[in-house]
């Protein structure tokens, strides 16, 4: 009897049983933000399957686990890592919390209910596949891949064909997209063993494939909601922490420059002496002037140097005439 007992308990405090438990309370949440042809039972069985996949969101804030659900089921698209996936990332303040991400295949599916475009395609293209492809008035992409041993990524591209038949391409480097990447706060995390799993380790080939389809929406048509669903997952990204670390490796005062510039130039131009020791020349006084003197110049007087390219360059030699007339 007592045997039984336990086992009931123990089953009962199994992390998975209680999450179930959790989930049948918030069914109603799920059938009220779900579209008509997603029953909530199979969504919920999805969101269960993902959890049991991915047992490191049973460590996520248990609130941001159930947030990621229903926005999932607000976007009619299910978690089961084909058409978006729950993801572990690392916040400061909550620790380990849970985010909905749509993978490539949501956003074809979206795309194609949304009538928008009519077809909308993004590939990986490998180091032994066979692809060309040219920009200029006349376009074209062809990807011919390898069927055995495709090598490493090198490239993605995405084409899409618009309702009035046009179509519309975009190609990415692979270095392009790992420095997409790199911004993850995901793939951050993930390279600093602070989460256990990241969809650019698990699935890099979606989060490729991904990434140029999201590129590649900035010159699409898109209805607001569906542009808003592809750039939802900006927040995981540090784009303003990338961009302002750019600017300031290239940022550097030009007047500060100038001035470093002049402080390591010596006074005057060092010659050999007879001894082989160096001594500083004397400059030459120009007997006859020159014609180049502005007004009020005595003649021989010493002429800036034109490398001396700084804003206050005019004011230091009219600074230096005036000396030479008072002495």
């Amino acid at each position: 009897m007592s045997t039984a007992i336990a086992e009931r308990q123990e089953r009962a405090a199994h992390p998975i049983v209680v999450f179930n438990e959790q989930l049948d309370a918030r069914m109603a949440q799920f059938r009220a933000a779900l579209p008509a042809h997603i029953p909530p039972e199979r969504f919920k069985r999805v969101v269960l399957t993902a959890v049991q996949t991915n047992p490191e969101l049973l460590e996520c804030d248990r609130q941001s686990v159930f947030n990621a659900a229903v926005r999932a089921a607000q976007d009619g698209l299910l978690p089961d890592g084909r058409e978006g996936a729950m993801v572990v990332r690392m916040d400061y303040r909550k620790g380990k919390v849970a985010n909905w991400q749509v993978m490539i295949a949501g956003l074809r599916k979206k795309v194609r209910n949304s009538g928008e475009i009519a077809t909308w395609d993004a590939q990986v293209v490998y180091e032994n596949d066979h692809f060309e492809f040219e920009l200029g008035d006349d376009p074209f992409i062809k990807h011919r891949p390898a069927l055995t041993n495709p090598g490493k990524p090198i490239a993605a591209y995405s084409v899409a064909t618009l309702k009035s038949g046009e179509k519309s391409r975009e190609v990415m480097s692979i270095d392009d997209v790992y420095r997409i990447r790199d911004r993850s706060d995901g793939w951050k995390a993930f390279k600093a063993n602070k989460i256990k799993s990241t969809p650019w380790a698990s699935d890099e080939g979606e989060m490729i494939r991904k990434t140029v389809a999201r590129r590649h929406s900035k010159v699409l048509p898109m209805s607001t909601d569906l542009d808003d669903l592809i750039r939802r997952d900006d927040e995981l990204y540090d784009f303003k922490g990338a961009q302002d670390a750019e600017q300031q490796e290239q940022k550097r005062p030009r007047l500060a420059a100038m001035l470093d510039q002049i402080a390591q130039r010596p006074a005057y131009a060092e010659q050999p002496g007879e001894s082989g020791e160096a001594i500083a020349a004397e400059p030459e006084a120009d007997a006859q002037g020159s014609d180049n003197d502005e007004a009020g110049d005595q003649p021989g007087a010493a002429q800036p140097d034109p490398a001396d390219d700084f804003p206050g360059n005019d004011a230091i030699a009219a600074g230096r005439r005036s000396a030479r007339r008072e002495g």
